[in-house]
C-alpha cells in the first residue's frame, strides 16, 4: 500500500500519465485526487501498485438518499462475558450471580454522508476508522475480559464530481514480526543449536487507501450494479 499524498493526477485515455504530490502534507491528511481523464478504478489500483504492494480488502457497493448517512462495516464481533453478583440479606443470605454477553467490533468502518448541490457537485462527509486487537486474542473458549483495541480514525469533507474518483489515505500502521532461520539438523541440537540459528526482525508499514466513486442515480430507471459502473476489481 502506498504512503504518498497526491493532490491530483492526469490521464490520457485510460492511463495515468502524471501526478502531482501535495507539498508539506502528512500521512494523517486526507487528499482529494482530481481525475482529469477517464481512468477506471482498475487503472487507479495499477497506479497504486507502482508505489508498493497492494491488496484489495473490500469492494462494496451501497446506495443512500441525499443527506442520509451510509455505513460500510468489514470485520468481526468479538464476544466476551461479564459477571455480576448481588446479595440479598434475610434470614439466609442469598447471592445471585448473572452473566452478560457483550461484544466489541474489530475491523473497518466507513461512514459516508453525501450532499448534492444544484450544480450536481457531490459533497461527501467521510469518517473511516480501523479497529484492531492489541495482541493475541483467543479464538476458542470463553473470554471474560474485553480485548484491548487500537483505533485509527480520520474525518474529512470533500467535494467531487459525479462519477469521479476520490482517494482517501492516511490510516497507517506499523507491524513488527520476527523470522527465525536455522541450519538443518545442527540448529536442532541441544545447547549448541543456538549457534546455528538466526533471528531477524521485519518491520512492515501498511496504509489503508479508500477509493470512493459517487454516482447520482435517478429513481425513474432500473438500477443495477452495471448501471452504477461496477467492474471486477484487479486481484
Amino acid at each position: 500500500m502506498y504512503q504518498k499524498n497526491m493532490s491530483e493526477w492526469k490521464t490520457e485515455g485510460d492511463k495515468i500519465t502524471e501526478t502531482k504530490y501535495a507539498e508539506g502534507t502528512r500521512p494523517s491528511n486526507a487528499q482529494l485526487l482530481e481525475n482529469r481523464g477517464h481512468a477506471t478504478i482498475n487503472d487507479v489500483i495499477r497506479f497504486l501498485k507502482t508505489q508498493g504492494n497492494v491488496k484489495s480488502v473490500s469492494n462494496p457497493k451501497i446506495m443512500t438518499l441525499n443527506n442520509q448517512p451510509a455505513l460500510i462495516s468489514v470485520g468481526k464481533e468479538l464476544f466476551y462475558k461479564t459477571k455480576s453478583s448481588s446479595s440479598t440479606k434475610s434470614s439466609d443470605t442469598e447471592t445471585t450471580t448473572s452473566e452478560t454477553i457483550d461484544s466489541v467490533f474489530a475491523g473497518i468502518l466507513l461512514d459516508i454522508t453525501p450532499e448534492i448541490d444544484k450544480r450536481g457537485m457531490i459533497t461527501l462527509k467521510i469518517n473511516p476508522s480501523i479497529t484492531e486487537t492489541d495482541g493475541t486474542v483467543a479464538q476458542s473458549g470463553s473470554r471474560t475480559m474485553p480485548p484491548d483495541l487500537i483505533r485509527r480514525q480520520i474525518s474529512t469533507v470533500i467535494k467531487v464530481r459525479n462519477g469521479k474518483h476520490a482517494i482517501l489515505g492516511g490510516l497507517i500502521s506499523s507491524v513488527e514480526s520476527s523470522v527465525q532461520s536455522k541450519v538443518p539438523l545442527l540448529g536442532d541440537m541441544p545447547v549448541f543449536g543456538e549457534a546455528f540459528k538466526r533471528e531477524r526482525k521485519i518491520k512492515r508499514t501498511e496504509e489503508l487507501v479508500v477509493i470512493i466513486t459517487p454516482r447520482i442515480t435517478s429513481g425513474s430507471k432500473n438500477i443495477s450494479l452495471k448501471s452504477l459502473g461496477y467492474r471486477s476489481i484487479v486481484k
